[in-house]
This record gives C-alpha cells, sequence and structure tokens, in this order.
C-alpha cells in the first residue's frame, strides 16, 4: 500500500507541476474604475513558487483520496458476506 501511495505521490506532483506550468498565465490585468486596464507580470521566482504551492496542495489531495480508495477496498475485500 505504501507503494502504491509513493507512486501516486510522485505522479500526481509531476503531473500537476507540468500541467499548472503550461496552464497558468504569468500575466494578470486589472481595470480601475475610470475604465483604464493595466498589466503587470509576476516575476519567475514567485510564479515558480505559486506553482509548487498549488502542485503541494494537488498531491497532498490525490494522496488522501487513493488512500482513502485503498482503505475501502481492502474493507470491502475482508468483509464478504456469503
Amino acid at each position: 500500500m505504501e507503494r502504491t501511495l509513493v507512486k501516486t505521490a510522485i505522479y500526481s506532483f509531476i503531473i500537476s507541476f507540468s500541467a499548472l506550468l503550461i496552464i497558468m498565465d504569468r500575466t494578470d490585468t486589472s481595470e480601475d474604475a475610470d475604465g483604464m486596464t493595466s498589466t503587470w507580470e509576476i516575476p519567475y521566482p514567485d510564479y515558480f513558487f505559486m506553482i509548487l504551492q498549488d502542485s503541494i496542495k494537488i498531491t497532498f489531495a490525490v494522496i488522501g483520496i487513493a488512500f482513502l480508495i485503498k482503505l475501502f477496498r481492502r474493507n470491502k475485500k475482508g468483509s464478504t458476506m456469503l
């Protein structure tokens, strides 16, 4: 079971980091009351730390879900009634 959780953690981290790297945008815009828009870019270190933080959160969520699935499958197999 531990081996499955470790593999799940590694693969979910790599996939989520790669997906967030592609999906998240470094630029952001805001509009003030006069209708003027401002655009700025997030610096690369902040951008990578933001992606890293979100990827770690996703990884913990996936590990929790995988643990619960393994736990329920084990309990379901052990409590068969004939």
